[in-house]
Formats: structure tokens, C-alpha cells, sequence
């Protein structure tokens, strides 16, 4: 083919305006006849699946040289006539603009022919299984595809067919590769044969095919999900049976590597690590060694990086969780067997680091190694946590008895519910001793408890006996948390377990009084170390509990004694005598009841302060609702009376205890029991009897009822006469 360009030269090697829009004209229908054609084949090849269609090579060498004469018509342009595009008119901004549609078709055309080329290519490769070559071609494809500007509704439908044959290829192309890597590395579960587990782990090994295919799925970006998807069965299947089992392992020259389960134990780190790093030692030999990276953008990664990357925080998390957390020391006599496992397992990080598995200087492992001097105080302290907290929830009915025979005033007493509903505090020489009672054998290992880690302070290194310190007052805290909640019901409903809580509070405040200087004696440091200030807290728990089933007490008393309140009628209803009867009685059963539940779980004193209290409420109601009577018959008062004397005598009963009988000083603990028997006295005495015992204000009567209530019961008792006039005046 001559040259067009050549014959519109003119001698003076200048070009035309005509012959320009000429050429450019030609040029132009060329290339759309050689793009169309091109179409036409793709279209035969890829959409209608002609079996014989124009070759793309020819038009190829076509387009080439129609470029070519492109070419030198741009380059005389650029030399001849741009220089003249100022002074120029419109006919050649004209030329230009076609010249850029003529460009257009021509990189349109190219860029369709590359697309067929380089899948063609992948299509070859993938048929020779030169997969890096596939993959190589498929990505060109991709390159070329993202910068093809389309023309017109035609070229659309050419591309997207070629889009869709490209896609079937690469899936292809990843299909091949997924077969070839599973057929590659096989790990087979636990299986059982003549009475032996195993775990199989074979590499089909071939080094040229085996980098070829590494390669191409990290090209692919394929590689990264392989790997984590190989390393979830190598983590479920393979590091798990070392973690949880005794194995023996063997690798042959086949690339089979064979865990044979011996025992279902665990086994110690050192164990676990030196099986671990053959195993590691295998991957690395047999497979993990070999590049991954390509051409230039090599920069010395390996598969074992790779590798690495895909599953470093789930194996170190599940080498933590199920290997050294285990083994943590829960005690400081253990802090050496320990360390010589950390050794272990630092050795083993040494390890996977030369090998590339842990490609930061970081990682979850080693921050637990690096963390190994505190490893075992956080342990420590909470077992320790844990041993109280199941300490506190043991049932409290379960005692033991403790303190000695000599009693004490020390604890909190209790006082008249009816005035303060507080407790005081009364020294004495037995301050310091606690007193005889019943506790809970539960309170009572809590409190050895206390010195037991005071031991462990002492033995795990005085730079954490102040964190051991504090761990043993948070104890103290947390029973003020844990039993009244735990054990809310009981304490609250039955008074033998309140009583029992009670016992607990005050018999482990007792020893912090002196703990902290027993722990300053066996800590060093210069943070003074105390229990005091929580020593009223422990106590108030206990005396509140206490005076909560005081109240409940008395409310139970002065709902039985709500009989006695119709005494104004019984003049007239000979029944509520009986009743009121009735109602002392059933007092005296609930106190009875009280002392059977009380006496042998409280100390002395505390027992008959609280028994004493609650005797002197129904004391007090009754003689409160006698006195409010207008009108009592003689028939009425004797029998009263003798609900007096039953009284009298069964209370003493109260204090008549296994250790000791108080019962000749009941008046020291029920405060109203003199006046009551002053009652006792009018409900059956003479006129002259109770002016006698007045005394002119001086008597034993006038020290317990004031005047006016004297004359009431006068009146009360007896019918209006001289003598009672006489009396009356007298009481003054």
C-alpha cells in the first residue's frame, strides 16, 4: 500500500488544507472499517459462537499500520500547522476535532483487540496450567477493561460479553487453584484405629507447582482466605489435640505428619510448646517457606507470613486460654514451676519469630508473657475473691462454738426497744475477750482465711503485699455486701439465724481490731496497715439485723396482748377474763420459744438483754391498759391478779439458762418488773394496805406510780365511802 501522506506532499514539503481534511477523512473510514470488523469478530466469538470468523491478528497488523500513517500525519500537523492555528480560520479547528474522534476509534479498536488478546492468553495458560501466567493475563484484562471509553450501544454489548468470558475464566482460574490447594494440604480429624487415636496431616509437596499456585492467589488476593480458612481446621483440629491431649509426633520423609493421642490430659506448657515448634518446624520445611511475592513488588514475604497474618490472634488467644492460663499459680508456693513454664513459652515466641509467623514485634502471646509478674497476683487475688465469696454463702445454720466462759460487756448490747431501739457500748475488764457464743463455722474460716493471705502477702514479694493488703479489706467490704443479701431471708424471718448473723458480725469485727497489726508486723512497708475502720460497719450490720428482729418481736407481743384492751368491760364479760389469760400465756410461749432458739447461740448478757427487753414490752402494755380501767371488780381483780402471779413466775423462768440462772436478778434486765409487782400488790390489797405502802410519798409505791395514778386505782378498785375519801386524802 503506497503512501497516502506521501502523495499529498506538495515539493515544498508543506501540507494543504485540503489535502489534510482529505487524508484525515480516510483515515478516518479506515479505522471505523477495521473497528467494525473487530466487533464483528468478537461479537462471532463471543456472542453469536460462529465457528468461522475474521482473524484478529490480520486486522491487528491492519489497524498497526493505518496507525502508523496516523501517526506521521499527527507529527506534520504538529510541525507544520499548529504553528498557524492563531492565524488560521475555523477549517482547521474543524481538522482537529476530527483528528480527536479519529484518535478515539483507533484507541477504541486497540484496546477491544487487547481484551480478546489477553484472554485469549489466560485461556491458553490456564489449559498448560501455568496458573501465574492466567492470572498475569487476566489482570492485564482488567487494566485494559477500566480504561476502554465506550462509543455507542454496539460496543456496549461487544464489552459485556467479553466481561462475562473474563469472569467465567478467572472463576475458573480460582476453581483450579482452591482443587489444587486442597488437594495440596490435607489435615484429617481425629481418627480411631486398633485402639489408637490419631490426627494426620499431609502436603502433596511439589516446590515449583506448590509456589506457581502461592503466587497466584496472593496475585489474586485469594491467598489471605485460604489460609485462614486452613488455619481454623489447623487451630480446630491440630493445635487443639496438642493442647488437650498427651501426643507423640512423628514426621516421615512423605510429608505426613502424625499425632498420636497417648493420654486425654492435659499437659504442661513445656510439653505443649516443644510439640508445637516440630510441628511449626514441619509447615515451614515442607511448605511455608516459599515466596509469595512477584517481580518487583517482591520485599522477602513468605507463605509462613501469610500464614501468620491469617490466624496470629486466634492461635495466641487459644494458646492463652487453654495452655498458660491454666497454669497460672493460685498460690505463691507455685510462682516457681511457673516461671519455668513462661521460660517455655518465651523460647517458643523466639521461635515462630524467626520463622516469620509473627511478623510484628507485638503480639497477644507475648503481651501475656511480659505481663508474667502480675500474672499470678491478678490469679491470686482472684481465687482469693472467690474462696470468700463461697465462704459467705455457706449456710449459717452450721456453728461451732467459740469465745470464752467469762463475760463480756464488750459487744453491742441491746438496749429498751421502747425508748432508743440503739445499742451501747460498755467497757469493762473482760473488754478485750470475746464471749462465750455460737458462730458459724463459715465466718470462722473467713476468719483464718484473713490470715492465711496475709501468708501469701508475706511469700509472693513485698512488692505486691500492699495489693494483697487491699484484696483482704475488700474481703471485709464485700461480706457487708454479700451475706445480709445472700442470705436476706433467713436473717430476717427465722430469730435463731438472725441471732447466728449477729454472733458473725461482731466475732469477725473483734479480730480486725488486732489483724492489721498482725499483717504490719509480717509486711514490710511503710503504708500503715488497718482493719479498724471497718469494724464499726461489720458491727452495725450485725446490731442492726438484731434490732430488726427485736421489733418484729415486740410487734408479735403487743398483737397478742391486744385482748387485754377491753378491760373496761370486764366487769360485765367474764370471757375476756379468760382471754386476756390466754394472751399472757401465749406471750410467754413466744418467749419461751425465743429463749430455746436464743440462750444457747447468744452470748449471755446479749440474751438477756434482748429477752429481758422484750418482757419488760409486755409488762409495760399491761400495766398501761390496767391503769386505763374506770371500774374493777373484786372477782375481776382476783383474777387478774393471778394473771400477775403467772407472770411473775414464768419470767423468771426466762433466765434460767444451761450456762447460768439469773432468775434471782431478773429486776436487772427487765426495768419495769418492780413496778409491775407494785400492781401486783393493789390488784388485791386493803385500803389501809395501799396507804400504808404510800407512806406519806416515801414508800415503795410512790417510787413507781405517781399520785394521780395511785388515787385512780383507788377509785377504780374500791366504792365511794368515807374511808376511801379518807384514803384518797392521803395520797398526795
Amino acid at each position: 500500500m503506497s503512501s497516502i501522506v506521501a502523495e499529498l506532499l506538495q515539493s515544498s514539503g508543506k501540507l494543504t488544507k485540503e489535502s489534510i481534511v482529505f487524508k484525515v477523512h480516510d483515515l478516518k473510514t479506515k479505522y471505523e472499517d477495521i473497528k467494525h470488523e473487530v466487533i464483528e469478530s468478537l461479537k462471532n466469538k463471543y456472542i453469536e459462537f460462529l465457528p468461522h470468523y475474521h482473524k484478529l491478528d490480520r486486522l491487528d497488523d491492519d489497524l498497526s499500520k493505518i496507525t502508523d500513517e496516523f501517526e506521521v500525519l499527527c507529527t506534520q500537523i504538529e510541525r507544520e500547522i499548529k504553528p498557524q492555528v492563531v492565524n488560521s480560520d475555523d477549517g482547521f479547528q474543524n481538522i482537529l476535532e476530527d483528528l480527536k474522534k479519529t484518535k478515539k476509534i483507533q484507541m477504541i479498536a486497540s484496546n477491544l483487540i487487547l481484551l480478546h488478546q489477553h484472554l485469549s492468553g489466560a485461556k491458553r495458560a490456564l489449559l498448560q496450567s501455568s496458573y501465574l501466567h492466567a492470572a498475569r493475563d487476566l489482570l492485564d484484562f482488567e487494566l485494559v477493561y477500566k480504561s476502554i471509553d465506550l462509543e455507542n450501544q454496539t460496543d456496549a454489548i461487544v464489552i459485556h460479553a467479553i466481561k462475562t468470558e473474563y469472569l467465567v475464566t478467572k472463576t475458573n482460574l480460582i476453581h483450579s487453584l482452591e482443587t489444587l490447594w486442597h488437594k495440596k494440604y490435607v489435615i484429617n480429624s481425629i481418627q480411631e484405629d486398633k485402639n489408637k487415636k490419631t490426627v494426620t496431616f499431609t502436603i502433596h509437596k511439589n516446590p515449583d507447582e506448590d509456589e506457581n499456585v502461592l503466587k497466584t492467589l496472593k496475585l489474586l488476593n485469594n491467598l489471605s482466605r485460604l489460609l485462614k480458612e486452613f488455619g481454623k481446621q489447623f487451630l480446630n483440629v491440630v493445635c487443639n489435640t496438642v493442647l488437650m491431649n498427651n501426643v507423640k509426633i512423628e514426621c516421615d520423609v512423605s510429608s505426613v505428619l502424625t499425632l498420636t493421642i497417648i493420654n486425654e490430659q492435659s499437659p504442661m506448657p513445656e510439653e505443649v510448646f516443644e510439640t508445637l515448634t516440630q510441628i511449626f518446624l514441619f509447615l515451614n520445611s515442607e511448605i511455608f517457606y516459599l515466596p509469595t511475592d512477584i517481580g518487583k513488588d517482591n520485599s522477602g514475604h513468605i507463605a509462613m507470613s501469610e500464614f501468620g497474618k491469617s490466624i496470629e490472634k486466634d492461635f495466641c488467644s487459644l494458646v492463652i486460654e487453654k495452655c498458660l492460663k491454666t497454669i497460672v499459680p493460685k498460690q505463691s508456693k507455685q510462682l516457681d514451676a511457673f516461671h519455668k513454664e513462661i521460660v517455655s513459652a518465651e523460647k517458643f515466641c523466639s521461635v515462630l519469630k524467626e520463622l516469620k509467623f509473627f511478623t510484628m514485634p507485638e503480639n497477644k502471646l507475648l503481651e501475656f508473657i511480659y505481663s508474667v509478674d502480675t500474672l499470678p497476683v491478678d490469679k491470686m487475688t482472684q481465687d482469693i475473691m472467690n474462696r470468700a465469696r463461697s465462704f459467705m454463702k455457706k449456710s449459717l445454720h452450721q456453728t461451732v462454738t467459740v469465745g470464752s466462759e467469762i463475760e463480756s460487756s464488750g459487744e453491742k448490747n441491746i438496749t429498751n426497744l421502747n425508748e432508743t431501739d440503739q445499742t451501747k457500748n460498755q467497757l469493762s475488764k473482760s473488754a478485750f475477750i470475746f464471749p462465750r457464743c455460737q458462730i458459724s463455722t463459715s465466718v470462722k474460716d473467713l476468719k483464718n482465711f484473713l490470715y492465711t493471705i496475709k501468708d501469701e502477702a508475706k511469700n509472693i514479694g513485698s512488692s505486691y503485699v500492699l495489693r494483697i493488703f487491699y484484696v483482704a479489706r475488700s474481703i471485709c467490704e464485700l461480706y457487708c455486701c454479700v451475706v445480709p443479701t445472700f442470705h436476706k431471708q433467713e436473717i430476717e424471718s427465722v430469730p435463731q439465724q438472725t441471732a447466728i448473723f449477729h454472733n458473725n458480725c461482731m466475732y469477725l469485727a473483734h479480730y480486725l481490731c488486732v489483724l492489721g497489726t498482725v499483717y504490719e508486723c509480717d509486711l514490710e512497708s511503710d503504708i500503715p496497715k488497718t482493719f479498724v475502720d471497718l469494724v464499726q460497719d461489720i458491727r452495725r450490720l450485725g446490731t442492726e439485723a438484731f434490732l430488726c428482729q427485736m421489733r418484729c418481736q415486740r410487734e408479735q407481743l403487743l398483737q397478742l396482748l391486744k385482748e387485754l384492751k377491753d378491760y373496761q368491760n370486764i366487769v360485765t364479760d367474764d370471757g375476756l377474763v379468760n382471754k386476756a389469760e390466754k394472751a399472757v400465756r401465749q406471750c410467754l410461749c413466744q418467749l419461751q420459744l425465743l429463749k430455746k432458739a436464743w440462750s444457747d447461740i447468744l452470748p449471755v448478757q446479749v440474751y438477756f438483754k434482748a429477752i429481758g427487753t422484750l418482757l419488760n414490752t409486755c409488762l409495760e402494755e399491761i400495766m398501761s391498759n390496767v391503769l386505763s380501767l374506770e371500774d374493777i371488780a373484786a372477782e375481776a381483780a382476783a383474777q387478774l391478779d393471778s394473771i400477775f402471779g403467772i407472770l411473775l413466775k414464768e419470767g423468771s423462768d426466762l433466765f434460767k439458762i444451761s450456762s447460768t440462772n439469773r432468775s434471782n436478778a431478773v429486776h436487772l434486765y427487765v426495768r419495769s418488773l418492780t413496778k409491775f409487782q407494785e400492781m401486783h400488790f393493789l390488784l388485791c390489797a386493803t385500803m389501809k394496805e395501799i396507804v400504808d405502802r404510800w407512806a406519806g410519798g416515801k414508800g415503795s409505791l410512790a417510787t413507781h406510780f405517781r399520785p394521780e395514778e395511785v388515787r385512780h386505782m383507788i377509785m377504780a378498785f374500791f366504792e365511794n365511802s368515807e374511808k376511801r375519801v379518807a384514803a384518797l386524802s392521803k395520797i398526795k
